[in-house]
């Protein structure tokens, strides 16, 4: 037999929705907002705690995304790419991109039937690949002072970076459903 709709709200936290249509899902004000700045920053620049995904547009506009490393300096992120890779030439030929994380945690806080409900950040903003193999070397020996993570890729391979400065980014999971949004960095 089917769940009545007043168990169904129930297991979704859904019982005062008559009272408070969806005022969980409302975007938080920009002062409230600022008080999460400084740990969504860290979220995104911290790999074991979210994955990344870089989300670029094929010549005829339609997107794809795929799994990336990324680092996170001060909200730029910075990606390496082979010369070779189709997402090289999606930024060569249309410069704004998006990056994905998913947290990696289970949320014990969401009132859903499950507890797998990440922390989730959308970023969007305007990509530079640089091919000069002097900065794609200086971008190496900065990761590798701060993270301990140097040059990975074999030598003889032309790698490019990708460097993204934000636009807009948006944040859910650190205050319920209820989204974050920043605009300036």
């Amino acid at each position: 037999m089917a769940d009545s709709n007043e168990e169904v709200q129930a297991r979704w936290g859904l019982e005062n929705e008559k009272e408070v249509p969806w005022d969980r899902e409302k975007g938080l004000d920009a002062s409230s907002a600022e008080q999460y700045r400084d740990a969504i920053l860290e979220f995104i620049s911290n790999s074991k705690e979210s994955s990344a995904y870089l989300m670029t547009r094929r010549k005829d506009g339609r997107e794809i995304m795929r799994p990336v490393s990324v680092f996170v300096d001060n909200w730029v992120c910075e990606t390496i790419t082979q010369d070779l890779q189709p997402k090289t030439t999606h930024v060569r030929n249309d410069a704004v991109v998006g990056y994905l994380w998913v947290g990696r945690e289970h949320r014990s806080d969401w009132s859903a039937n499950d507890d797998f409900r990440p922390k989730v950040v959308w970023m969007q903003g305007q990509a530079e690949l640089i091919e000069s193999e002097d900065e794609v070397n200086k971008f190496y020996d900065k990761r590798e002072k701060i993270k301990g993570v140097g040059r990975v890729h074999p030598e003889g391979e032309t790698m490019y970076l990708i460097r993204t400065k934000p636009e807009y980014l948006r944040a859910e999971g650190w205050e319920g459903s209820r989204a974050i949004v920043y605009k300036t960095f």
